[in-house]
């Protein structure tokens, strides 16, 4: 038993709900951290469970090309009492052969609700990320 207190110790200090990593340092592409805040309806911080998927630096969700199944770079976080979160993953390529720009899908889920957002890379708007330094922050309004 203490042995297994042991190895579950280092888990529990170094997690952080609030915080995932999509791409480990190994995956090709361009490194990005997204952080950012979860606001309800009202405006106050609200804590959800937060779901992103993208493609990899070559526009693929899957090895095999393939849009079927899950997408290999993915992940599930939930927001701190703050609202904040972050994301460490890289910066997905678009569709190849498609005229459907950069992004990142976005849940936002609570009670019994899923809010559906992107985090795009060009244009304007809330949900878009400027990339400076490797960084960028992007917040959501629940709705």
């Amino acid at each position: 038993m203490k042995i297994l207190a042991l190895l579950f110790i280092p888990t529990l200090v170094y997690a952080s709900p609030s915080r995932m990593k999509i791409a480990t340092d190994q995956e090709p592409g361009q490194r990005l951290i997204i952080t950012g805040h979860v606001f309800g309806a009202d405006g106050k911080p609200a804590r959800v469970t937060l779901y992103a998927y993208h493609t990899d630096a070559r526009g693929f969700y899957r090895p095999d090309g393939s849009f079927k199944g899950e997408p290999r770079l993915r992940g599930t976080l939930v927001t701190a009492a703050d609202g904040s979160y972050e994301i460490d993953t890289i910066k997905p390529a678009p569709y190849p052969n498609h005229n459907i720009p950069a992004h990142i899908h976005v849940h936002l889920r609570w009670l019994d609700k899923d809010q559906e957002e992107e985090i795009r890379f060009e244009g304007n708007g809330p949900a878009i990320c400027h990339i400076v330094q490797g960084r960028c922050t992007v917040d959501f309004r629940l709705r």
